[in-house]
């Protein structure tokens, strides 16, 4: 997992350390559940894991962007100019292989602190789940 030590507590605020709760998921492991996806992804973006974050999107959905190269640098771009300070997550349900994650994720960007609300709908394809 790049950025903070994998001995730090995870960017999700689950309490565990990094290497053993989203870590694993950035390394690879399928995460179990659109809630766990949901906390690997917001870790990603605190991270800057940004080909985790595209990895993890539907393809086809309306986030996924066909040229690759050009979407990272612009995740990048992102993740290099805004502080992830804090994980909220309000509901978590899945049915089936579609799943829903209500969500606020509290950012910082320069002097600028916003509360990101989120409804996110996941659905798994081959035993993973993803972003959609």
């Amino acid at each position: 997992m790049p950025g903070p030590s994998r001995n730090a507590p995870c960017p999700c605020g689950s309490g565990r350390k990094g290497k053993g709760c989203c870590g694993r998921y950035l390394d690879g492991e399928p995460a179990p559940t659109p809630e766990a996806l949901m906390r690997s992804r917001y870790t990603a973006y605190a991270t800057g894991a940004c080909g985790y974050i595209v990895d993890t999107t539907l393809r086809g959905s309306a986030h996924w962007r066909d040229d690759r190269a050009t979407w990272l640098a612009e995740l990048r771009a992102y993740t290099s100019t805004v502080r992830f300070e804090g994980l909220v997550v309000h509901s978590s349900s899945a049915d089936g292989d579609a799943g829903r994650v209500s969500f606020t994720a509290r950012l910082r960007q320069g002097d600028r602190e916003v509360d990101q609300h989120e409804d996110s709908r996941f659905q798994r394809v081959a035993g993973r789940w993803y972003y959609a």
